[in-house]
């Protein structure tokens, strides 16, 4: 029988910036897989010496597991000097640090939006690919993450994308949700077969990112279909309830854990 809290991880700043202080809570929970996103000074990489330290000493001490990093890149506009620094310095300091810490996984995201229906544009295309071949050089695997911001808003835009770049996919339904996507199933059935990591909170029109039991998308559904379909990645929260971090993490964590083990 498959004991499911070894398959759940967290994206280690929902739970607190210091990672030490995210895995002294999240430990006890079970959760020993971690994804990188802020730490002291920033988000990743502009982070302190102080923060990278902390990670690898943390992570050799209790024998965690990195399972990837989300630096934030090209989640901006279309904005040429901001893809120049991206390319020019963000990248490599990112590969840098990465290295240190054995990371080989990094999210990106696929520009902002200008509004709902503009179609995607060509030239993300060149920009991303670029991207993915100088992650590819320093062994680095590419996912790509849908946001209700970004070209990749829904399941159906992020497939499109992923699949003109060939990347694997970080599958957000609240972000679908928000985006105005049926997330399941019409936007997970078009992400699964790239699927890669997928992300757990939920989205209500009233109240925005919610816990997971109580939003409009269906995760008992959502959490089936990944079981079904041999999901072999890592259920990551990401409660985004900032106003009391833990306490959200805590709960999320048991909610996920129910629907595991329904």
């Amino acid at each position: 029988m498959t004991d499911w809290r070894e398959r759940i991880g967290i994206i280690s700043d929902e739970a607190a910036v210091s990672f030490a202080e995210a895995v002294a809570f999240c430990a006890p929970l079970g959760i020993r897989a971690y994804e990188l996103r802020k730490l002291e000074g920033g988000r990743f990489p502009h982070v302190t010496e102080r923060a990278i330290e902390e990670v690898a000493e943390t992570v050799s001490r209790h024998e965690l597991e990195l399972i990837g990093v989300s630096p934030g890149f090209f989640k901006g506009p279309l904005d040429a000097n901001v893809i120049a620094r991206t390319f020019d310095h963000d990248l490599p300091l990112a590969f840098r640090l990465m290295e240190r810490l054995g990371l080989r996984r990094m999210t990106l995201f696929t520009f902002r939006r200008r509004d709902r229906e503009e179609a995607i544009p060509a030239e993300i295309y060149e920009h991303l690919g670029r991207a993915v071949e100088l992650c590819a050089r320093e062994g680095i695997e590419v996912l790509l993450e849908n946001a209700s911001s970004i070209y990749s808003d829904t399941g159906a835009n992020l497939a499109t994308i992923a699949r003109e770049l060939g990347v694997g996919i970080v599958w957000d339904p609240c972000n679908a949700a928000q985006s105005g996507e049926l997330a399941f199933p019409d936007g997970y059935r078009q992400v699964r077969d790239a699927l890669v990591a997928v992300h757990f909170k939920n989205w209500s029109h009233e109240q925005s990112v919610v816990a997971i039991d109580a939003g409009i998308v269906d995760m008992a559904a959502q959490v089936r279909a990944l079981q079904a379909d041999g999901y072999a990645g890592y259920y990551t929260l990401e409660p985004h309830q900032w106003n009391d971090r833990k306490n959200a993490v805590r709960n999320n964590h048991g909610q996920l854990l129910n629907l595991l083990n329904a």
